[in-house]
Parts: C-alpha cells; sequence; structure tokens
C-alpha cells in the first residue's frame, strides 16, 4: 500500500510540477489554427480538480458561516477568512525514498466576536520544532503519513492587542490526548528593520509540559530581497531536555510567480549542557503553478549530524502546496 498508485501519482505530480507549469497559463504559445481545440481538452481534462477546488472552497465557507450563525445566533454577512492548507510531496536521497503529507484548516468566526477559531492541523511527532531536521510527518510513503498523521482539534482564543492566542483542544489519538497551549507574540518594524520574540507554554495530558522562546530580526534590503536570522530553545520536561536551534536565512522574490530561499540552520540539544547534534543548509524554490492557490516547491539540501562524525548527506524535496478557501475562488 505504501508504494501503490496513490504514491506513484503524487511522485509524478511532485517531479513534474515545472512542466505543468510551463503549460497552465502560455496557452498563447500553441498555432492558433489548433489552439481552440487544445484549450478545450485541457479545460476538459482539467475541469474535475478546478470544480473540486471550487466545491471544497465553497464548502470551507458554509461550514465557517454555519458554525458561526449557530454560535453567535446571528446570520452570518461578512466575508469569511477561513482556509484549508493541503502540503505533501516526496524526499530522496541516499537511494531512499519517503513521503509526507501535512495539512491546516482553520476556520473564522466573526460574529463570535471575531476572537475564535476553530483550528484543525497535523501535528508533528517531536514538541520541539528545533530537532526537526527535514518534514515533520516523513514516513515511507505519502499515504503512510497521511494515515499516521497526528491530528489535532482546537478553539483558539486571540487577543490581538495583547499579541496573544489561547489553544484548547484534543489530539486525536488512543485514548484520546487533551492539551492547553499558550503564546504570547511582541514584534514592530523601524524602516527596513523588523524584530519578533515569541513566548510559548503547552500541556499535554500524555506528553507532558514544555515551553518554548523564540527571538527573530530581519531586514529588507529591497522591496523583493530579505534577511533574517531567529533563535529558538523549547523545553520539554518529560524528556528533561533542551533543543535549541538558530537559523539564518535570504528570501528573494524572483517575480510575481518564482521565489528563491536560502536557509543555514545549526541544532543542538542537552540536558544540561548544550552539545552540538547537527547542522544544515538548503535551498528553496517555490512557484505559483496556478494562479495563487497551487504551489510548487523544490529543496535541495545537505544535512551533517554529528553522530555520523558530520559526514554529509544530500536529500531532494519535491512538494505541491494547494491552498483552498472562499478567498481563492475568482
Amino acid at each position: 500500500m505504501g508504494f501503490g498508485k496513490g504514491h506513484m501519482v503524487v511522485m509524478c505530480l511532485a517531479a513534474c510540477w515545472p512542466f505543468a507549469a510551463c503549460n497552465a497559463e502560455d496557452v498563447s504559445t500553441v498555432d492558433e489554427e489548433s489552439s481552440v481545440d487544445s484549450v478545450s481538452s485541457e479545460e476538459s481534462d482539467a475541469s474535475w480538480w478546478l470544480s473540486s477546488h471550487a466545491s471544497v472552497s465553497k464548502t470551507i465557507g458554509s461550514w465557517s458561516s454555519n458554525i458561526d450563525s449557530f454560535l453567535s445566533g446571528k446570520q452570518s454577512q461578512q466575508a469569511t477568512d477561513s482556509n484549508l492548507e493541503i502540503r505533501f510531496g516526496s524526499v530522496l536521497g541516499n537511494s531512499e525514498r519517503s513521503g509526507f503529507f501535512d495539512f491546516h484548516v482553520q476556520l473564522q468566526l466573526p460574529n463570535t466576536q471575531d476572537r475564535l477559531r476553530l483550528v484543525v492541523e497535523s501535528e508533528a511527532d517531536s514538541l520541539a520544532p528545533e530537532s526537526i531536521q527535514g518534514e515533520s510527518s516523513q514516513q515511507d510513503s505519502v499515504v503512510n503519513s497521511a494515515l499516521k498523521s497526528s491530528i489535532t482539534a482546537a478553539v483558539r482564543y486571540i487577543k490581538q492587542d495583547m499579541g496573544l492566542d489561547i489553544d484548547a483542544g484534543v489530539r486525536v489519538d488512543f485514548p484520546l490526548d487533551p492539551f492547553l497551549r499558550l503564546r504570547f507574540r511582541q514584534g514592530d518594524t523601524s524602516g527596513a528593520w523588523n524584530w519578533w520574540q515569541k513566548q510559548e507554554a503547552f500541556a499535554y495530558y500524555s506528553k507532558g509540559v514544555g515551553a518554548r522562546y523564540g527571538v527573530g530580526l530581519g531586514y529588507a534590503v529591497s522591496p523583493s530581497l530579505g534577511m533574517g536570522s531567529d533563535f529558538g530553545v523549547t523545553w520539554l520536561d518529560k524528556e528533561g531536555l533542551f533543543y535549541v536551534r538558530e537559523n539564518f536565512s535570504v528570501q528573494h522574490r524572483l517575480n510575481e510567480k518564482n521565489r528563491l530561499g536560502y536557509q543555514l540552520s545549526f541544532l543542538q540539544s542537552g540536558e544540561n549542557a548544550i552539545a552540538s547534534d547537527s547542522f544544515l543548509y538548503n535551498v528553496q524554490y517555490e512557484r505559483l503553478i496556478y494562479k495563487d492557490w497551487l504551489i510548487g516547491q523544490v529543496k535541495p539540501q545537505m544535512t551533517y549530524n554529528a553522530e555520523d562524525n558530520y559526514d554529509g548527506v544530500f536529500s531532494l524535496t519535491l512538494s505541491l502546496a494547494i491552498l483552498l478557501g472562499p478567498e481563492y475562488l475568482h
């Protein structure tokens, strides 16, 4: 099942997206006499996924409006920013192949004081993002990643003037795992500079409690070029460990459809003394394949682990991101 037809389809989509991108909107390059038949054929073949995208996007808006009306007792009249993001793909390296599948759903409830969200998302196995070198949900195939994903459902209360949000929910597992997360975020922009910091505390019934602190600094060289660095540390009570990470990145927007990112990361961990675990660097290329909701991503990466005497390991991640919701209906 892990390497069945579903996996092959995803591999083909992820590996061939640049070619799809070249043909998605450049029909004008085809000879005029055959363009009408060609466009009709493409529209017929593509109609199923376009109609599916529209149908799901409308459903997300409908769910959001109905839930909002039920909780507030008022008919929802406002446009909603509710959305669903799906990202999946394959990771290739050292004659091995694996897959991943992540999703995030956020339903906005504008009549309920515009402070509540219903959030359903896949969650990484590790509560310390500082320890993750690749994809958080990586398994031997995309299908297995989807089947084994840990799913959380929570009500999120937002207090924007304080930079506060609180998640109270449950991790869908057997038995169910209730949790509570509390986050504060501050930040500011001054000219070309911007900074942010975030404090977080969380408690899971089965995984215990933990705390996280992060701080970051960014500089806009130009409207299309930016640089930044950030530092994060997480403490997990059950493991009794600190996880630390420093990231240095450059973001370059080539044009409206293409973007490049460069990142260098250093990872450490320890109980009393912090020791180096690994470092990695990667380049990520993103392209809007269709309108503003279908995105292709390619990311080559080199990873050096201390336990392997820092021998470099190469990997290539090919992925697609699909954005759904009322704002993506055109």
